[in-house]
């Protein structure tokens, strides 16, 4: 029996305008508000699907995720050089999914740590109330997620990109700060898990959504940026090169041979994204293609920097502006790690 919350579509138009309020909503997103207070967000995609269907789940060893169901996705080029993005609980015409594994089989949910991992390079944790794990290397991290059991694994590509979708359509906007602006305004070190456990909306923060001083989440899930990069795997680079691997099993910092496939170029210079566009290989896996010529209130309103192999995503306690859902700050080597940068503890159905 055809479910009917799952089968509307929601969409977003003139994604990647100069002027990120351009965006407006289409198909069954019409009419539908989000407003944003002080702290708290409130939003009518709580009662359409897939946010509906999002929920918090805690595993045997305490670890917390947030619950996204498998949605179907459509990214279509406009002649100004935009895209229409839509989502869908039904694959119509047109649509794929990012929902998938290394075999290319389909995902009914995925499961997104709500906080930044904590622990250390043995196992690594997703709990309140910790101190967030950092300086740690993107491949030392994958294993301490991997000690929890089979289908654990770190943040990677597909799951940035499926947030991003369920951003777009939601926030209807590409600047995530103008929104929330995270734990990124010249602070002073990382802040402890949990800090946005009070906050009674899926997403908000923990006193001010404006003054960079406070910790914000999106639909549950704690500091997608500010506060500490996320290691970002699946994903690397050689030059402009980009390339992606959907197995978990098979991630490496940094490799770029097979199961890692060549699926088009970024920008061959980092800056201020202008564009982000699909690759040539998949219709849903996009990637800054132009980073000069924007800046921090036009466009994507975040930074991509490309001299590097590995990728890292979202922005740091002392980052400010340049923080944000699409800074993918693609700069860094396989042995690279710091005090800003951390990951989190993700899982997916074998």
């Amino acid at each position: 029996m055809l479910n009917f919350e799952k089968a509307k579509i929601y969409g977003v138009d003139k994604v990647g305008s100069s002027n990120p309020a351009a965006l407006i909503r289409t198909d069954d997103a019409v009419g539908l508000n989000v407003t944003v207070g002080t702290t708290d967000i409130t939003s009518d995609f709580d009662r359409c699907y897939p946010y509906s269907d999002m929920q918090e789940v805690t595993d045997a060893a305490g670890n917390v995720f947030i619950k996204i169901p498998k949605f179907y996705a459509k990214i279509t080029p406009n002649d100004d050089g935009t895209f229409k993005h839509q989502i869908s609980g039904v694959r119509y015409d047109g649509f794929s999914t990012l929902f998938v594994d290394g075999e290319g089989n389909e995902l009914d949910y995925i499961l997104v740590g709500k906080y930044e991992a904590s622990g250390n390079s043995s196992r690594a944790y997703s709990k309140s109330g910790a101190t967030v794990l950092v300086n740690i290397t993107c491949d030392a991290l994958r294993t301490a997620c991997k000690a929890n059991g089979d289908g654990y694994q770190q943040y990677d590509f597909l799951i940035d990109l499926i947030i991003k979708e369920l951003w777009l359509v939601e926030m209807k906007t590409t600047n995530s700060q103008a929104i929330m602006y995270g734990y990124a305004n010249g602070n002073s070190a990382a802040v402890a898990t949990g800090r946005t456990d009070a906050v009674k909306t899926p997403s908000g923060s923990e006193e001010s959504n404006t003054d960079g001083k406070h910790a914000c989440k999106y639909r549950g899930i704690e500091n997608l940026w500010g506060n500490t990069f996320t290691w970002c795997d699946g994903i690397s680079f050689s030059s402009e090169k980009v390339y992606i691997c959907t197995d978990p099993k098979s991630y490496a910092a940094g490799k770029i041979t097979s199961p890692y496939v060549y699926h088009g170029n970024r920008s061959s210079g980092g800056g201020w994204i202008k564009k982000v566009a699909p690759l040539n290989r998949n219709p849903l896996i996009q990637y800054a293609t132009e980073a000069s010529g924007g800046s921090a209130t036009t466009y994507f309103c975040d930074y991509a920097l490309v001299d590097g192999s590995v990728l890292a995503v979202g922005g740091a306690w002392v980052i400010a502006t340049s923080a944000g859902l699409w800074f993918w700050r693609g700069g860094y080597t396989p042995s690279h790690s710091d005090a800003g940068i951390g990951g989190r503890l993700c899982k997916k159905p074998l």
